[in-house]
């Protein structure tokens, strides 16, 4: 364990040298890890047997990263509980995206009805300008103001700063048990009541991923439904638990994606993001964590964001069903844009 300011000083270093690392924090600890090493990158097939942290795209035919750390240090973040962390940051800039939005999503909730699909997770990025001198004092906003995610910054020289403050573990595994999220659902306010809409989303997530557990698991549990806060929104959860004595790999490969990022039916929704989608998702909505040959915790990643030079890429998205409101559906990606443009606000 070392002292803030030297994590801090090193991490800046790598930065300023090129170097690939990582730095991460589990939900709700102290202790943030940074990893630096060797890095792999390849499809996901090609980084079974591997161990260190994964960083993977949403689409599986893509390259993602593994980094074996050569060197690994530590230190601990405490938080400020007099800064306030429930500020709104401006959207107004994102107006001349808003339009384009609500016909996809209009578009969309038309395919549904007029197709065997049942759940479609549409999505887009919003551009902000910020100081790129700043980069550690934005990924200590992120610990500060979601202290129950999974915060990371992972950087590469091919693929830049990619930062994030995660809500929704894929999977974990350790000695046998499988553990996993289906989330889903959102809402700004805790005094909103959910809808029968909301309700359904979030039981379309669990079905898939129960269904898919049952190719490898067995004695799988579902907990109880929940609302949780993910920075200043809510959503729907469950959590589910299993036995299995299947790899990691196989694990992550027959989960991702979850219906919570892509939809259902699995194939066609991949294909129709595939499609109408005007953008590359590239790490979004794909997943990071930590990996070897018989434990893993992977998580999702969403509530996320690229830095290259200057230009910061915000990244989210909704599921849309056939009862969808599509103004609603704008609302709720400009509320889980906060989660990020809170980070980078003027520091």
């Amino acid at each position: 364990m070392i002292s803030e300011l030297k994590f801090f000083s090193e991490l800046n270093f790598f930065l300023k040298n090129n170097e690939p690392f990582v730095v991460f924090k589990k939900p709700s600890h102290n202790k943030i890890t940074c990893h630096q090493g060797t890095v792999v990158s390849g499809v996901i097939s090609a980084m079974n047997g591997k161990k260190g942290f994964l960083f993977m795209p949403f689409n599986i035919n893509s390259k993602g990263y593994l980094l074996t750390p050569k060197k690994t240090f530590e230190t601990e973040f405490y938080l400020d509980f007099k800064i306030n962390n429930q500020h709104e940051v401006s959207t107004k800039d994102f107006i001349h995206q808003k339009s384009s939005y609500i016909n996809y999503v209009k578009r969309t909730i038309k395919d549904i009805d007029n197709s065997n699909l049942e759940k479609i997770v549409c999505s887009s990025n919003f551009s902000v300008i910020i100081d790129s001198s700043s980069i550690m004092a934005y990924f200590k906003n992120l610990l500060q103001y979601n202290n129950d995610a999974f915060c990371y910054l992972f950087f590469h020289p091919e693929i830049g700063i990619w930062m994030g403050a995660s809500p929704e573990k894929l999977i974990s595994l350790n000695k046998g048990l499988v553990t996993t999220y289906a989330l889903a659902a959102t809402k700004k306010e805790i005094n909103q009541n959910w809808t029968d809409k909301e309700f359904r989303e979030q039981k379309i997530v669990e079905e898939q991923i129960t269904n898919d557990l049952s190719k490898y698991c067995n004695s799988i549990e579902k907990g109880a439904l929940q609302t949780i806060k993910a920075g200043s929104i809510y959503h729907l959860k469950s959590v589910l638990k299993a036995k299995t004595k299947t790899h990691p790999f196989d694990l992550i490969n027959i989960l991702h994606p979850t219906p919570a990022v892509a939809g259902t039916p699995k194939k066609e929704a991949i294909n129709y993001i595939n499609e109408k989608e005007n953008y590359d998702r590239s790490f979004y909505t794909g997943y990071m964590g930590i990996i070897d040959n018989h434990s893993c915790d992977i998580y999702v990643n969403i509530r996320c964001a690229k830095i290259t030079d200057n230009n910061l890429s915000v990244y989210v998205g909704g599921g849309i069903t056939r009862d969808s409101k599509p103004l609603d559906e704008w609302n709720e990606i400009l509320n889980k844009s906060q989660t990020m443009l809170r980070v980078f606000r003027q520091v």
